[in-house]
């Protein structure tokens, strides 16, 4: 959606046009909730996050300052709520438990690229971007899944473009170690470059 578009389609929800605010809803719908998941790393939780979003969206789009872009916007609501929801998640949990079972399995195997079907490398690549800090994993996944700028990251994440590269360099590095022996630098190679 263009800025021109994107200006047209807040007006009309502003004058109540439902419609207006569904097409918002489902243009940004997957990426709301693939970096609400990416934080709060369950499913049920990502999607209550989601449905907060839209909410918040909704009821401050008024207030909305129309020189960002919308995205961006959504984005750092998204952000600020997953990172909310994951602090007091991990008030009430005292550990989380990380599924291992593919990883103690392809330790074993000599040659791991070829037994593994693409859905598991993916699964692999994900659950180890789980593994990251909350902003590195929110990160990846705004660089490597939403195909977003450096400069767009550092305004939603609230952090200098020159410390989005690094932490990027950093979360870059940390998944190659922990991926290599797993599924293999050749995927490694075309899933990052």
């Amino acid at each position: 959606m263009n800025t021109v578009d994107e200006h047209k389609t807040i007006k009309r929800v502003l004058n109540g046009d439902v419609k207006a605010f569904e097409e918002i809803v489902v243009l940004f719908q997957d990426m709301v909730f693939t970096l609400a998941y990416r934080v709060v790393k369950n499913r049920e939780e990502a999607e209550e996050v989601a449905q907060d979003v839209f909410i918040k969206v909704f009821k401050s789009l008024k207030s909305f300052n129309e020189k960002s872009k919308l995205s961006t916007w959504i984005y750092r609501i998204t952000y600020n709520l997953s990172i909310n929801r994951y602090r007091s998640q991990k008030q009430q949990l005292v550990t989380t438990k990380i599924d291992n079972s593919n990883e103690n399995k392809l330790g074993y195997t000599k040659d791991a690229l070829t037994e593994l079907s693409e859905q598991e490398k993916r699964e692999v690549i994900n659950k180890a971007i789980l593994r990251l800090a909350e902003t590195e994993k929110i990160i990846i996944t705004l660089y490597y899944y939403e195909d977003l700028p450096i400069a767009e990251i550092a305004e939603i994440v609230g952090i200098s473009p020159q410390n989005v590269k690094v932490k990027l360099f950093r979360s870059r590095q940390k998944l190659h170690t922990e991926l290599k022996d797993k599924v293999g630098l050749e995927i490694l190679d075309y899933e990052y470059n």
